[in-house]
């Protein structure tokens, strides 16, 4: 019976399409669909940047903390040779000092034994002042290896301060995501944080009915909760994806198949936080994954409802951090 009074109405909805849409109506819509797909790769694109970004981020950290461990063991390093030198230095002034006691007590009378020791002597005193130096560069550079090291763990303390912070800060959004969500437990709804984001996701059928994209009111409920939350969060940006199961969506006018349906459902979202919250359109953003990123095999009807979910991926401004990469 279902199956039947949406034939008809597709019928219904083609019949009136092809008889009251004008040529300027179908070209207005042609050009609202190019925009939707433009607005779509732009979104793509800024994921991408993203995630980009933030593998760099990581990349610099871990190789600002290998270059620390090096400064680490070539100060070590360093320290036992000036040690060495120190304990070269005083063998050679008490053997300058033993020289100066023996040629004391030489016989003045016994001249070649007097040459060898001034010679001897002349020899100890350039090895001395070799010694000396070699012992003032290696000093120099002990020093200029610690100023170095100071700077490089204070770089990396001072972004490991801003990481914590950043992560207190996704704990706090997501513990208050998980108050404001409170009364949907058990309705297809799970929070959780993964790599410095908070994931709201929500089963197909907390929001949408099979096939639609028009929001239920359970779902615009809960959109209301986190429209509130982020009405407060204004440094959050906001990426709401799509996602459907591997059943092909046959549908009919602009939105043919699970593509267009994952599109829709997340745009669909994204209009409903703009309507009941005061945030602004630049931090949000919409994009369909289809059924190309499942979060079970689709193998069962309770796989493929897992895979049919509407994801709000919450991520805190980064920009701090990124200027102090910059600038160093």
């Amino acid at each position: 019976m279902k199956k039947t009074i949406l034939i008809l109405l597709g019928l219904t909805l083609a019949l009136q399409f092809n008889s009251c849409v004008t040529k300027q109506k179908y070209n207005e819509l042609q050009n609202q669909y190019k925009k939707c797909q433009d607005d779509l790769t732009y979104a793509n694109a800024e994921n991408v940047d993203f995630s980009n970004a933030k593998k760099q981020l990581s990349q610099q950290l871990d190789a600002l903390t290998v270059e620390t461990e090096k400064l680490k063991n070539d100060t070590l390093s360093l320290s036992r040779k000036l040690r060495q030198s120190e304990r070269d230095l005083a063998k050679a002034t008490k053997d300058y000092d033993d020289l100066l006691k023996d040629f004391g007590e030489l016989n003045v009378n016994n001249q070649n034994q007097m040459n060898e020791l001034l010679n001897n002597l002349d020899k100890y005193k350039d090895e001395l002042t070799a010694k000396e130096k070699l012992l003032n560069a290696q000093k120099d550079s002990l020093e200029a290896a610690k100023a170095i090291l100071e700077q490089k763990e204070a770089r990396i303390a001072e972004m490991q301060t801003i990481l914590n912070q950043k992560d207190a800060e996704v704990k706090a959004l997501k513990d208050k995501v998980a108050n404001a969500l409170k009364g949907f437990e058990g309705s297809g709804l799970n929070i959780s944080e993964k790599d410095g984001k908070v994931y709201v996701s929500m089963e197909d059928k907390l929001l949408f009915a099979s096939g639609s994209w028009n929001i239920n009111e359970q779902g615009l409920n809960a959109i209301k909760s986190i429209a509130k939350v982020l009405e407060n969060e204004k440094d959050i940006s906001v990426l709401i994806e799509g996602h459907t199961d591997n059943v092909p969506f046959r549908g009919n006018g602009q939105v043919k198949d699970n593509w267009d349906l994952s599109v829709m459902r997340a745009t669909s979202v994204v209009k409903a936080l703009l309507q009941n919250g005061d945030i602004e359109p630049v931090r949000l953003s919409a994009s369909g994954r289809s059924e190309y990123l499942p979060i079970d095999n689709n193998d069962s009807a309770e796989a493929r409802a897992k895979n049919r979910r509407t994801e709000i991926i919450l991520t805190p401004n980064l920009d701090q951090l990124f200027k102090l990469i910059q600038n160093n």
